[in-house]
């Protein structure tokens, strides 16, 4: 195996990167589901002009749908321009639209051919639907190594999907999960997290020493990460230190705002300290795929947003305030979008469910700092959004260019196996370079 071309130290000195970074970490905010792009950032007056008509001959839906398509549905939510870049954008993400909109950089022509939400999220993070690799975070990982010893490089906060599994590359490049050990209450943790020190250096001492030369040595390098989080990583978990101010800014203690902002304030926590790259989920077991509203859309994405809205547009001003959002790269989007028709939820009866199937054939995605062009839009779709028609951005590019913001060449890192070398972006993907400033 070899990482071409980089080589990383445990403690985080970075030695011949590809080229300069423009990012030192990653905090991507996953809105599971399928945000509706239509309906948040990519304005399509045509749904007015067609509401209540089918669609065109010249937009031909995909052959795959969960259930019969209606005619179009113009956007419940009310658009206007926003900041002084004049993004027009709608109204259900009034904090971050009103505080931050001038920092957003769009994509709105990402897009892919998974339709279903397992293969979607595999895709988005993975680069592929159905095999098992390794996701962007653990590329990361193996490509830089740790920023900081004590902790993991990778953190995946509340994961709607239990398990990430790393594909071919060893255990210790996965994402730790953080989640609520205790469902009803409010605070997030790592189960098991409890100093007992001299005994488990005995266990590890004896794991050493029964260790033959040439093991894998992942398992034992994961067991050494977890005994020494114990002299960093409660501290870093008890925002109970963070001041009234920082926790009134992130909606903690508000019923509907507390536990993504307790979510997103553990993520800031953790990019401070080093984490390299850090995933925030909103989804969980418990909720499903929260922003996949085959019905009642409007409801449905409102509600979301309410959660969702304050702790985002939080999480940016923290980051502006403390000098991180520099060479910080913050991501929002979901594994697709929606399509701009009516799905019937009866094929029979025709009965409307004013609900929007998915759509992975163009949808938006945002970046904020490091480096990114503020106020900049990046691609296009068609008249009614469906398909990405001008600037496409595939999955590949997607990739190419995060792993070019954190100073590595796609085509460069590698890892060998099964007689071959792999690389995040298999033979494809281009960096987009017009996103950068």
């Amino acid at each position: 195996m070899a990482r071409t071309g980089i080589a990383s130290a445990a403690s985080g000195s970075l030695l011949n990167l590809h080229h300069a970074p423009k990012a030192k970490r990653i905090i991507y905010i996953f809105l599971e589901g399928g945000l509706s792009q239509i309906d948040s950032y990519d304005h399509k007056p045509a749904l007015a002009k067609y509401a209540g008509q089918p669609l065109p001959a010249s937009i031909t839906p995909p052959s795959f749908t969960f259930a019969k398509q209606g005619t179009v549905i113009p956007s419940p939510f009310a658009w206007q321009h926003w900041g002084e870049s004049g993004t027009f954008a709608s109204d259900l993400f009034p904090e971050v639209n009103s505080r931050h909109i001038d920092d957003l950089c769009f994509i709105h022509s990402l897009n892919h051919t998974s339709n279903d939400h397992v293969t979607a999220k595999r895709v988005l993070h993975t680069g592929v639907p159905i095999e098992v690799r390794p996701t962007l975070g653990s590329w990361l990982v193996y490509g830089l190594g740790s920023m900081n010893d004590n902790l993991p490089s990778y953190i995946d906060i509340t994961p709607g999907d239990p398990n990430r599994p790393t594909g071919f590359l060893p255990g210790n490049y996965g994402g730790t999960a953080i989640d609520r050990p205790d469902k009803k209450k409010p605070d997030l943790a790592w189960d098991n997290l409890k100093p007992q020190f001299s005994e488990q250096e005995r266990h590890l001492d004896f794991i050493k020493q029964i260790n033959s030369a040439g093991r894998e040595e992942a398992a034992l390098d994961e067991m050494e990460l977890a005994f020494r989080m114990q002299t960093e990583a409660p501290d870093l978990l008890d925002i109970d230190n963070e001041s009234e101010a920082t926790r009134k800014l992130y909606g903690i203690g508000e019923d509907h705002t507390d536990e993504f902002g307790r979510a997103l304030l553990l993520a800031r926590r953790f990019a401070e300290s080093g984490v390299r790259y850090i995933t925030v989920n909103h989804a969980t077991p418990r909720y499903g795929n929260l922003w996949d509203q085959h019905s009642e859309l409007e409801k449905g994405h409102r509600g979301n947003a309410h959660a969702v809205d304050k702790p985002i547009a939080a999480l940016l001003d923290d980051l502006k305030v403390r000098g991180l959002l520099d060479d910080t790269l913050v991501i929002c989007g979901s594994e697709f979008g929606r399509t701009p028709t009516f799905e019937f939820f009866d094929g029979i009866t025709g009965r409307h469910q004013n609900g929007r199937d998915h759509n992975p054939h163009g949808f938006t995605t945002w970046f904020a700092g490091a480096g990114v062009k503020p106020g900049y839009h990046h691609g296009m779709t068609d008249d009614f959004g469906f398909y990405a028609v001008k600037d496409k951005v595939d999955i590949h590019d997607f990739h190419a260019t995060l792993l070019h913001a954190m100073g590595i060449d796609h085509e460069a890192l590698t890892y060998f196996h099964g007689g071959r070398d792999f690389r995040l972006t298999d033979v494809y993907g281009r960096v987009v370079d017009g996103i950068f400033a």
